[in-house]
């Protein structure tokens, strides 16, 4: 068997050498490259995770400086996939990018069975709700996160259980329009969505153990629910 390169020896006592071998096997989709996308695609590179789809149809804007780690002065203007893809080049080559400058909805069917987690890093409630719908369809678990000012959340939405649109039932619209996005908030929820992503695809998480966390970072309180 192959020894496994140096990049991931910091890994190893985490994950254990069979595991950090499964996830560079696996597939992944980060719906949104903005806020929670950016940091969440670094990790899952660092991490190992062998391929690796981003989505997102935007470019970077001034207004995404201040929390968006891959959005620089030098790359305003610039594809958010595209930014991304050159990012991730640059951390871990060995794994495959592929960025995908559109919308999740333009994406086929086929695509999503073949994948083993999503993320969701949208912004938008009805693009939330689809996109589990979506997942639901492919049989494909869906990490959820959200944020907003001081306070976030992160769950994952297995097929069936219709997380997204038990929460977001009564709520048209998420918090972080009245609360804005600090920088410290969107790399909580990123990493807290990547260690329930890895725990997905490592097996670590019964299929259809449903919870959602919450946190406040100003009252420094931290909630874990089942649903």
């Amino acid at each position: 068997m192959d020894a496994l390169p140096d990049r991931y020896r910091r890994n190893l006592g985490t994950f254990t050498e069979a595991g950090q071998r499964q996830l560079l096997t696996c597939r992944a989709l980060v719906v949104g490259l903005g806020g929670l996308g950016g940091h969440m695609v670094e990790q899952l590179a660092r991490a190992g995770v062998g391929t690796i789809h981003g989505c997102d149809p935007d470019v970077f804007t001034a207004d995404n400086l201040n929390r968006q780690l891959l959005c620089t002065v030098a790359n305003l203007g610039q594809s958010k996939a595209e930014a991304a893809r050159q990012r991730l080049q640059q951390i871990n080559p060995e794994v495959k990018f592929i960025a995908h400058a559109t919308r999740f909805q333009e994406l086929p069917v086929e695509f999503f069975s073949e994948l083993q987690v999503v993320f969701d890093c949208l912004d938008t409630v009805p693009g939330r709700i689809e996109l589990e719908q979506k997942c639901e369809r492919a049989g494909v678990p869906l990490v959820h996160g959200a944020i907003g000012g001081w306070y976030g959340q992160v769950g994952v939405a297995w097929p069936g259980a219709r997380l997204l649109e038990r929460i977001y039932r009564s709520r048209p619209a998420g918090i972080e329009q009245q609360l804005g996005n600090p920088p410290f908030t969107p790399a909580v929820a990123a990493s807290m969505m990547v260690a329930k992503g890895v725990l997905v695809l490592l097996g670590k998480i019964a299929p259809g153990e449903s919870r959602l966390q919450f946190f406040d970072l100003l009252h420094d309180d931290w909630q874990n629910l089942p649903l």
